[in-house]
């Protein structure tokens, strides 16, 4: 309902991906929601994603792997670049890139990005906005210094706003908070700071930092949340070359605080009175790397890094790596490692913050540890004159210990958070072709098959397998795109397929199934080239007009008949009509027969918005 975005690697969510921008970490278990929103594309060079376990460099959030959002040199940057388009939705996005130079000594990249949808749209009529109404603007700066003998100092620094709200379509900001119109609403504020300085020494030495600040006020219904995050993280290292060897020395500080208005930061005092306890927790680390040419074609890369965690003690993340050069176009990769990821619920898992359920956590969360193991081939092949085919292929293998996910099954008015008593698996492999022709013709199409499970011990004592909800075995993405040259007109066609995910129901009763079906998203885009200084582009996005509401069997009987809605129980959102027994279990009634509870967030595998055009221009000076 409140349109948060999530990225997923190797059947990871989001909070196990670091996000980098020119290398520079952001440091914050949000990275993965707002560390790629509002950078313009007209600035980004490229976006560099790594598979696989990285804690030993970057410790916390990069167990899944990594993605490094690369901004253009200033001799690339257009001087003034300006991305605009509209939907036939009414949405509406503007980039705007600035490059400027200050005197000799200083280049600067300015962008501004400003989104706005506010039509309240339900197509599938059941009260309730099928698309998140949005009000964000984004500005981010980077300076670029001129030092001597070409010395690196880069500066950065970004500021978010956002107000979104989704809900009943007869919501407004005077019902916010309150219990008479459902609607959840979230006000952002977040700024960061990223630097990087080569220090003026003989030796290959950097400082890195971080810094953000992120305000939140929410409320989802009549349930408030208020919350305050900051974290600040220093790094320096030291790159040197002895014969062979390639060490990279370093050490690291992260301190992060949060303070909200949940159970997560209240204390019980020896009054029994309730005392707000703001979570304060520092890390410092050390960390070596080495990177050994054992030969022409082969090189190994050791690594180990400490860090101790103010909370939670001692932590040891070792990593291996090996890369076999065996011709120009064949390399074999092996990277294995161990990773923790220190749990933050209230900033990581949406699930956490709705009102229709009740959070409930079991005992002290430990962090999570993995062991990760990921190989890796390339392989590309000259087809003629100009026609290049490269093929890549991975096999991963991660095991968790003190898993922590929620719980959706063992009480439907609750989630239940704990670290898991057994462990997670995710393993899978995944094969990308890509074919470039000299013809102007290229397609990139890949798929992925995973197995993720957890084992945990039950009631009896024996180690019961379950797959955890909203993960599917297999997914396939394509992209196909020809370039006519001789009117100057380039076509893409794009699209993903996904395999069935296992859902949150509420009862046993509940009518709706337990895995999704198989559903793919797919679009088309036609740009026009007017030379190199403009292009018009446009076309539709979901061409399918996939939503959810497609998978979802309409109410059949009692209160709300003939609805068809992901959302259960969309026309009672406070649960005014939902009996519940004298042990706090939903009683099926004539009325809610199928014994539900509103819910709006535990069936949302996919998405509401169905089928739309696209117009968009964009400059270049």
């Amino acid at each position: 309902m409140c349109n948060t975005g999530d990225i997923h690697i190797n059947g990871l969510e989001g909070p196990y991906t670091m996000v980098l921008i020119d290398g520079m970490p952001i440091v914050s278990g949000l990275s993965t929601v707002y560390g790629l929103s509002g950078i313009p594309s007209s600035l980004i060079e490229r976006v560099e994603v790594v598979k696989g376990p990285a804690s030993s460099l970057y410790g916390s959030e990069a167990v899944g792997g990594l993605i490094n959002i690369i901004t253009k040199k200033p001799q690339q940057a257009s001087r003034l670049s300006a991305d605009i388009f509209g939907t036939s939705w009414r949405e509406y996005n503007a980039d705007l890139g600035l490059n400027q130079s200050i005197g000799k000594k200083a280049n600067v990249l300015t962008g501004v990005n400003y989104f706005n949808f506010t039509d309240k749209v339900d197509h599938n009529h059941d009260g309730f906005t099928d698309m998140t109404l949005q009000n964000r603007i984004s500005v981010f700066q980077k300076w670029n210094f001129n030092r001597k003998e070409n010395r690196l100092l880069s500066l950065a620094g970004r500021y978010l706003y956002e107000d979104r709200w989704g809900g009943q379509t007869t919501w407004n900001k005077s019902f916010r908070g309150s219990d008479k119109v459902y609607g959840e609403s979230i006000y952002t504020k977040r700024w960061e700071v990223l630097g990087n300085y080569q220090l003026p020494v003989k030796e290959k030495m950097f400082f890195m930092f971080s810094y953000n600040n992120h305000d939140q006020n929410s409320v989802y219904g009549d349930e408030w949340y208020l919350a305050k995050q900051r974290i600040a993280f220093g790094q320096l290292t030291w790159d040197k070359r002895l014969g062979k060897h390639d060490l990279l020395i370093g050490a690291a500080l992260r301190y992060t605080y949060y303070n909200d208005n949940t159970a997560a930061t209240e204390l019980v005092g020896d009054d029994g009175e309730i005392i707000n306890d703001a979570s304060k927790m520092t890390m410092p680390g050390v960390f070596l790397q080495d990177e050994i040419k054992l030969a022409d074609k082969h090189s190994l890369l050791l690594g180990m890094r400490y860090d101790y965690n103010s909370d939670h003690g001692d932590i040891f993340t070792p990593r291996m790596a090996y890369k076999w050069s065996i011709t120009d176009n064949d390399i074999l990769r092996l990277n294995a490692g161990t990773g923790f990821r220190v749990v933050n619920l209230f900033t990581e898992d949406h699930a956490a913050l709705t009102g229709a359920r009740d959070v409930e956590i079991e005992g002290d969360l430990k962090p999570e540890r993995s062991v990760n193991v990921n190989l890796n081939y390339i392989k590309k092949l000259q087809l003629g004159d100009g026609n290049l085919l490269s093929f890549e292929s991975s096999a991963w293998y991660t095991y968790f210990n003190n898993r922590i996910l929620p719980n959706y099954d063992l009480d439907p008015r609750k989630i239940i958070y704990r670290n898991l008593d057994g462990h997670g698996v995710t393993r899978g492999i995944s094969l990308n072709a890509d074919l470039a022709m000299y013809n102007g013709l290229k397609l990139t199409a890949g798929g992925t098959w995973m197995n993720v499970f957890n084992k945990e011990r039950n009631e009896a004592g024996a180690m019961e397998k379950f797959r955890p909800i909203l993960t599917e075995n297999w997914t396939a993405t394509w992209a196909l795109s020809y370039h006519i040259k001789t009117l100057n007109l380039g076509i893409d066609y794009t699209g993903n397929i996904y395999g069935p995910m296992r859902l949150a129901l509420l009862s046993e009763l509940d009518p709706r199934p337990e895995y999704s079906p198989v559903w793919s998203i797919q679009n088309i885009q036609f740009t026009w080239h007017g030379g190199d200084k403009w292009e018009i582009y446009g076309g539709i996005k979901n061409l399918l007009d996939w939503t959810i509401s497609k998978s979802v069997p309409a109410i059949a009987e009692g209160e709300g008949a003939g609805i068809k809605s992901p959302i259960a129980r969309s026309f009672d959102p406070f649960n005014r009509g939902v009996v519940y027994g004298s042990d706090g279990r939903i009683v099926p009634t004539s009325d809610n027969p199928y014994g539900l509870q509103f819910d709006p967030d535990g069936y949302a595998y996919g998405p509401n918005q169905g089928i739309r055009g696209f117009l968009g221009v964009r400059i270049r000076i």
